[in-house]
């Protein structure tokens, strides 16, 4: 499931090959992919328009368009954003394609359909609307903000880091290994961290996400990316803890799965 690194990345790609392009055709592959939003609508307000700014939000996508409003993209459990150079060469799972004068597309791609593709006035108010907390890597995000959004939060650590409302961006999987850096129990209920623990915690989250970003690694892939000592790579039956070598222990942590290292987080 694609969390902040991989939508980070996604990011980039939208900046890097459609910024200030002017889109010559929309393609709507699937219209569930916009849910209520007339596929008309859609294509009108875009056909013929540039995308000047984009900005990202947790796990959210946004773009602002030249003649006013945004474009929303999320991902869901299998989404992508890909260019490629020519359209022939439009990849699997297509629901949304963007064709651009001269040549080149974007093609916003998902296989189970868990995601969405949108078109919202302000993008402050789409966050809000989403009812998502403060992204994990805002620079204004900083550990008294951090100390404030879990502050007598009784739900099991790893719960509360994927909870959206509360920090925006990380998922099963990035949980994990910020628990993992910073010797976590999974389970631990946040109420009951040591300030010490806390403040670790809040490192370890900051310190992750950007080594991930900043190596291109994803939440599934390119995860070889991540440095040596990295949980990652070992999420899997069968995996070892990458600092003592112990067998991961495999549980269930607010119905979602978790890994972790007896030894070194005492699950």
């Amino acid at each position: 499931m694609p969390e902040l690194p991989d939508v980070e990345g996604f990011k980039r790609t939208l900046v890097k090959t459609a910024l200030s392009r002017t889109i010559d055709r929309v393609v709507v592959s699937d219209a569930r992919i916009l849910g209520k939003l007339a596929v008309r609508t859609f294509v009108l307000r875009l056909e013929g328009a540039k995308l000047v700014v984009a900005r990202r939000h947790g796990k959210h996508l946004v773009a602002e368009i030249d003649r006013g409003g945004w474009l929303t993209l999320h991902f869901g459990m299998t989404g992508t954003l890909q260019f490629v150079a020519k359209r022939d060469d439009e990849p699997p799972f297509t629901r949304v394609r963007l064709d651009f004068a001269g040549d080149g597309s974007l093609a916003y791609t998902n296989k189970r359909m868990i995601g969405r593709v949108g078109l919202v006035e302000d993008a402050a108010d789409f966050v809000a609307a989403e009812k998502l907390g403060p992204d994990a890597l805002d620079r204004r995000f900083d550990f008294d903000a951090f100390k404030t959004a879990v502050r007598g939060t009784k739900r099991e650590v790893k719960s509360v880091l994927m909870d959206q409302e509360v920090i925006a961006g990380i998922g099963n999987i990035y949980s994990d290994e910020i628990l993992f850096q910073a010797r976590i129990n999974p389970a631990e209920r946040m109420d009951r961290l040591a300030p010490g623990a806390l403040k670790r915690l809040y490192l370890q989250m900051r310190d992750v996400l950007k080594t991930a970003v900043g190596r291109g690694a994803g939440s599934e892939q390119f995860v070889e990316r991540m440095p040596k000592g990295s949980l990652l790579p070992e999420r899997k039956k069968g995996g070892r803890c990458p600092r003592c070598g112990s067998p991961l222990k495999i549980s269930k942590v607010g119905g979602r799965t978790a890994y972790c290292c007896p030894r070194c987080q005492g699950c």
